[in-house]
């Protein structure tokens, strides 16, 4: 398995590359697009705080990863009338001018002319296309691609019955969670991300009836929810991210055959693309090396701290790796002890955490 890592400039590819980084990717906006089509996002991300510079900055980028590939995100849910030939013909130039192993597509429009235009062994399907299903691979490996990057909300079951042969997996494996399911998601982050902001909130949690008390004991700990999908608000002491982890499933992501593991955070700080990249080069050393589910966790938390974050599986992309016991004295996700207030184990939070409701 590689460990796949997010950038936005030159000047991070050597310290990801130290910190344990097999793969990147990164996205670009085609010269004169602003002009053509406006301020519409290419990928789904701020072009001004995630996206590479320029063309020449990716082309370094690609030299100083050599031989790591590095893959480009076209991967916007939509884009306006016109622009796909557009964006096959950029896309081209990327592959085969810049050096970008594969693109990173999202939309089907774009998707199906790129397979056109005899492109499809270096497309990778973005999550947002929601594969969700055996019928679905299947439809992606006909159409001969050569990645499939799975959803963020699936399980490791459901991923055992996704993933068939002869397409390379992805799956994510740290920080950013969604609050919805971000393949059928109808909205763009270019407006902000409404979907986590605090201020939205259940109209009946002021009421003093019975139902009032009951929604909001439910927004309390949709809050909570809410806070460790976004990272926590903050990160410990020590440096790392609170966000969504799957790193003590990987050795059930090794036997399921997964290729590459998203690290997520184009638009973070190279700080904190580095600690990432390092906990998941921690993480996939000891699961290469056979340790199991908990061994990993442990070893997880005494580096990053947070403990509390790890308890019913509050950070967990895939909570089913404890679902079997992986041993004795895990914490199940039935636990009936109460959540930890968990503004305990945080650093200049950017907002108090919420605290969640037994």
């Amino acid at each position: 398995m590689k460990i796949l890592a997010p950038l936005r400039h030159s000047d991070e590819v050597l310290p990801l590359c130290a910190a344990g980084a097999h793969e990147f990717y990164c996205g670009l906006t085609p010269p004169g697009w602003d002009e053509a089509f406006g301020s519409t996002w290419v990928h789904r991300r701020n072009p001004k705080s995630a996206g590479v510079p320029d063309v020449d900055d990716l082309r370094r980028i690609v030299a100083l990863a050599n031989p790591r590939p590095v893959f480009a995100t076209l991967n916007a849910p939509s884009y306006p009338a016109g622009a796909v030939p557009r964006l096959v013909e950029f896309g081209r130039m990327l592959l085969d001018d810049v050096g970008v192993a594969a693109l990173i597509v999202a939309e089907w429009e774009l998707l199906l002319a790129l397979c056109e235009d005899g492109l499809a062994a270096r497309v990778h399907v973005s999550s947002l296309a929601s594969c969700r299903n055996h019928g679905a691979a299947a439809f992606y490996r006909n159409l001969g691609v050569s990645r499939v990057i799975l959803p963020r909300q699936v399980t490791l079951s459901e991923i055992e019955t996704i993933a068939i042969p002869g397409l390379e997996w992805e799956a994510f494996l740290l920080n950013d969670g969604c609050v919805f399911e971000e393949g059928i998601c109808a909205t763009t982050h270019a407006f902000g991300p409404f979907c986590i902001d605090d201020r939205i909130g259940i109209e009946s949690r002021d009421r003093d009836d019975r139902i009032g008390v009951k929604f909001r004991g439910l927004d309390d700990r949709y809050e909570f929810f809410k806070w460790t999908l976004n990272n926590c608000g903050c990160q410990t002491s020590r440096g790392y991210t609170l966000g969504p982890c799957g790193l003590c499933a990987l050795p059930r992501l090794a036997r399921l055959g997964i290729a590459s593991l998203k690290v997520v955070g184009r638009e973070a700080s190279l700080s904190r693309k580095v600690a990432s990249v390092e906990l998941a080069a921690v993480a996939l050393g000891l699961a290469e090396a056979g340790a199991a589910p908990d061994d990993i966790r442990g070893a997880v938390v005494a580096r990053r701290g947070a403990p509390e974050l790890c308890q019913d599986a509050h950070l967990c992309y895939y909570p089913d790796v404890w679902a079997d016991g992986a041993s004795e004295g895990d914490i199940a996700l039935r636990s009936k002890e109460p959540h930890p207030p968990v503004t305990r184990i945080a650093i200049a939070p950017r907002r108090s955490a919420p605290e969640a409701l037994s």
